[in-house]
């Protein structure tokens, strides 16, 4: 009896050793929708990719990892979880689209925003606001299918002044302001000369609004 009682001791101190590890590996999710902030339009059945690499620097191997593949559903919104990962950057790739450098072994509830716009707000303030016979000339970025343009804003105006224009998205542009025009192309040439009237915007498209105060008098 005391042979059996061994024999099961025994055997379930094997059963126990063979038992599997358990992965303990801990699990993120990456949930987001993507939405068109132009038109308003999601897009539907879109397959998503989350890649996990390490930096393209060209000194070490390249290294990218799969972490997972999702489909949008009819609101532009996916879901993708993934194990953590020990490459550092972490990009969601698509057909039409790429996003670099996201939270990385993190869960991500968010919303990209695709836009070929952006809405430019500037606001005007003055002590000496213009007047009737005054003009306040604005380079602004270009609208869709143009170059950069040149605003004019024509007084009277108040002492704060709110001007919004819809502008093609740039990736950082400069330009200049001023009263009067022949002035204003002098020191469009001479910019370092008039560091005070130059106008330096970062554009990220809609539905983000990039806000430039001048007190232009």
């Amino acid at each position: 009896m005391r042979l059996i009682f061994f024999g099961l001791v025994i055997s379930a101190v094997i059963l126990t050793n063979c038992k599997p590890n358990e992965d303990t590996t801990p699990m993120f999710t990456f949930r987001a929708q993507i939405l068109n902030a132009t038109t308003n339009e999601v897009p539907v059945g879109l397959a998503v990719t989350l890649q996990a690499s390490t930096f393209p620097d060209g000194l070490t191997k390249f290294k990218k990892e799969i972490l997972g593949t999702a489909i949008t559903d009819s609101m532009g919104m996916f879901t993708i979880t993934y194990k953590k990962t020990n490459l550092p950057i972490l990009t969601l790739l698509s057909q039409f689209l790429t996003y670099n450098n996201l939270p990385i072994n993190k869960n991500v509830d968010t919303i990209f925003y695709r836009s070929t716009k952006g809405t430019l707000v500037f606001l005007l303030t003055a002590d000496t606001p213009l007047t009737a016979n005054d003009t306040l000339f604005i380079g602004t970025p270009a609208d869709e299918g143009g170059g950069g343009a040149i605003r004019t804003v024509t007084g009277p105006l108040p002492s704060k002044y709110f001007v919004k224009y819809h502008c093609v998205a740039s990736n950082g542009t400069e330009s200049f302001w001023n009263i009067g025009w022949a002035t204003y192309q002098y020191k469009s040439y001479n910019r370092h000369q008039y560091k005070n009237q130059v106008l330096s915007y970062y554009m990220t498209g809609d539905p983000y609004t990039d806000t430039i105060k001048i007190k232009y008098r």
